[in-house]
Order: structure tokens, then C-alpha cells, then sequence
């Protein structure tokens, strides 16, 4: 049992700095979703994300409470992958899928 929890700890880990990789690239501008201008309304969703699964992962360590580990992972992995989709074959009309996935100007 207790490998599972170290797993699910680690899993953790990639999950989160996945999210951040993200947030980072969404605010350096280097990840569009195709909407031009548009994209700005996707910054507030993945900054408080990123916040809130940090602030979730702290409380977590802190309390040593190893029954929302999974819940977490799946619900930020679900996040991590829609952002994934909307900014590749979700992404809009402006600047629709071309095959890249950083917009580099």
C-alpha cells in the first residue's frame, strides 16, 4: 500500500509540473488556442488552476491525508488534457491546427 502512495505522490509531481509548464508557456504567449486576441480568456482558468492544485498538493503534504491523491490527479490530468486539445485540434478559427503546437512569431 504504501507504494501506491509514493506513486500516486510522484504521478502528483508530473501532473503539477505539467500544469505549470502550461501556465508558463500560456503567459509567455508561445501556446495559442487560435483565437487571436481571444486567447486571453484562457489565462484566468489556468493560472487559478495551477494555483489551486499547488495549494491542494501543500494542504495534502501537510496533512498527510492520502485518500484525495487520486481525485486530484485525475482532475488536473483532465484539465491538463483539454488545455492540451484546445491548443492543438481544438484550437479556433483564427489561427486554426496547422501541425505545431507553440506559436512562435
Amino acid at each position: 500500500m504504501k507504494v501506491i502512495k509514493m506513486n500516486l505522490k510522484k504521478l502528483n509531481r508530473i501532473v503539477l509540473w505539467i500544469l505549470i509548464g502550461l501556465c508558463v508557456l500560456t503567459m509567455l504567449g508561445l501556446l495559442n488556442f487560435g483565437y487571436g486576441l481571444g486567447n486571453i480568456i484562457y489565462f484566468p482558468p489556468i493560472i487559478l488552476a495551477t494555483v489551486a492544485h499547488v495549494l491542494i498538493t501543500r494542504r495534502l503534504k501537510k496533512k498527510n491525508n492520502n485518500k484525495y491523491w487520486l481525485p486530484l490527479i485525475v482532475i488536473s490530468s483532465i484539465i491538463c488534457l483539454s488545455i492540451i486539445y484546445y491548443a492543438t485540434w481544438g484550437r479556433g478559427g483564427e489561427f486554426s491546427w496547422d501541425g505545431r503546437m507553440f506559436f512562435i512569431k
